[in-house]
């Protein structure tokens, strides 16, 4: 099933044409945000200074472009599992990657108030109570 009311991709979009103004737009001032990277050190970043400092820093400072394209949205309850991947090229090593992702999102009026980004469908799926098919 996917979710009508929550097809909008604004907020990866502006990530991936690096919209700082068309990604704050999209997001919630109190976001949290757990990127993959992020996860595997126990670390959030809370609001949109402290997201947009880890998109200056981690993204933008290590990958010569960064293409987030989402796929599939679908409602699980109060929140959105959104599939889709990534595309990278690093800055210095020249290598390209393309990795499928999922993200687990929460909206709050309107705009991304959470999210969390995995490459483990599976453990996304877990996240959000249904158990991978």
């Amino acid at each position: 099933m996917s979710c009508s009311c929550c097809s909008r991709t604004g907020a990866w979009a502006a990530f991936t044409r690096v919209d700082e103004e068309g990604f704050r737009r999209e997001v919630h001032p109190d976001i949290v945000a757990v990127p993959f990277g992020a996860a595997l050190e126990g670390k959030k970043y809370r609001g949109f200074t402290e997201v947009l400092g880890w998109w200056r820093h981690e993204i933008l400072g290590t990958w010569e472009w960064f293409e987030v394209i989402p796929e599939e949205f679908r409602r699980v309850g109060g929140r959105i599992l959104l599939t889709g991947q990534w595309n990278v090229r690093g800055k210095e090593s020249g290598v390209e990657l393309h990795i499928a992702a999922t993200w687990v999102i929460e909206m709050r009026d309107g705009k991304v108030a959470y999210w969390q980004t995995y490459t483990d469908h599976s453990q996304a799926l877990r996240e959000v109570g249904l158990q991978d098919t």
